[in-house]
């Protein structure tokens, strides 16, 4: 999907206090052996500060950063997110309308799994007019007696964090060139574990535990065609990546950081290789010491990319998302210029 006049306004960020793997694996949450192997730092934690207070944090930063928007002129605000917000009967957006941004502005909760953000960039830039500015807002809180964020999936720890987007119509620090996203519906149980769909896991105390459910995953597969089904994602990947860089109009050896979700460093650099790339072109390093935060890896790296001094007007940045469903998702940005807060504190 192309995107002509979508801009970044400002990125804002909320994340909590980070636990080290080291005392993970002393309080005997984290598997010693796997720290060397997957070589991860960290993870982001939160405490019992809920998703949405995170989700309300990371927009106030962001307008803190837009030179003067004001929260009242907003035209759509989409909140993504992949774990339970607050009480069942309830959505979180509804807070950030009570605190932030009032009740005239069209309002939703997307559940799109961990390429939720964007999603919400395609329905933010076919939505806006002439105008427009939306606020896109991701956060998560894993910490959950359903969740233990250390074990849940192999190789991964996960962490809590929130994230603001400000879209706007008008010419930001960063355009939008092209985001896509698609799904593989034949590995559309690579979640579910052979569980049942009802009554749903949360209303009877049935944890989340990843790490079995995709090895029942690849039990099933390995009766039918497990091995076609890994090749589609890899060449659906590769054709999602090939057509969004054409709709940017841009090559991949034009692009300066790419960020997939963050994860272990042997499953990165698989899915890097997939289209000639290494770890170190890739936003890695920085997410083996927050964990993987759900719906915001790649934007939170791409403020971290930004910080850090490792982009400059005129780059291209990559981001790649992989989720359930299988959801594959892809998004070009050009960076216009750096706005002051970044450069004002980076060396020289």
């Amino acid at each position: 999907m192309r995107t002509p006049d979508i801009y970044l306004r400002s990125i804002g960020v909320h994340l909590p206090p980070v636990v080290s793997i080291e005392t993970a694996v002393a309080e005997g949450r984290y598997p010693a052996e796997d720290r060397e192997h997957f070589r991860l730092r960290g993870a982001a934690v939160a405490g019992d500060v809920p998703a949405p207070e995170l989700a309300l944090r990371a927009a106030r930063h962001a307008f803190e950063r837009s030179g003067g928007m004001s929260p009242r002129d907003l035209d759509l605000m989409l909140y993504a997110d992949v774990w339970h917000q607050g009480p069942e009967g309830w959505q979180p957006q509804f807070y950030l309308q009570r605190h932030l941004v009032g009740g005239d502005v069209l309002a939703m909760e997307l559940r799109q799994g961990c390429c939720g953000l964007f999603g919400a960039l395609q329905l933010a830039a076919g939505y806006l007019r002439p105008g427009g500015t939306a606020l896109l807002v991701g956060a998560d809180n894993h910490g959950s007696p359903l969740v233990d964020r250390w074990r849940m999936m192999e190789g991964y720890v996960v962490g809590d964090g929130g994230c603001a987007l400000l879209v706007t119509t008008e010419p930001g620090f960063a355009e939008l060139r092209a985001v896509n996203v698609t799904v593989l519906p034949e590995a559309e149980a690579v979640n579910d574990g052979g569980v049942p769909m009802f009554p749903p896991d949360a209303t009877v105390g049935r944890p989340l535990d990843f790490a079995s459910r995709h090895r029942e995953f690849r039990r099933r597969l390995l009766a039918r065609d497990g091995a076609g089904v890994m090749r589609a994602i890899q060449s659906t990947l590769m054709v999602l990546v090939d057509r969004t860089l054409k709709e940017a109009g841009i090559t991949l050896d034009e692009v300066a950081r790419v960020a997939f979700p963050h994860g272990r460093w042997d499953n990165v650099e698989e899915r890097a290789s997939w289209l000639g790339l290494t770890l170190a072109d890739t936003t890695w390093e920085y997410g083996a010491g927050i964990g993987h935060l759900g719906v915001s890896d790649q934007f939170v790296a791409l403020d971290h990319l930004l910080a850090g001094g490792a982009l400059a007007a005129g780059d291209y940045v990559l981001l790649v998302g992989v989720g359930a469903g299988k959801t594959l998702a892809c998004a070009v940005l050009r960076i216009r210029d750096i706005p002051e807060e970044y450069a004002s504190g980076r060396p020289g």
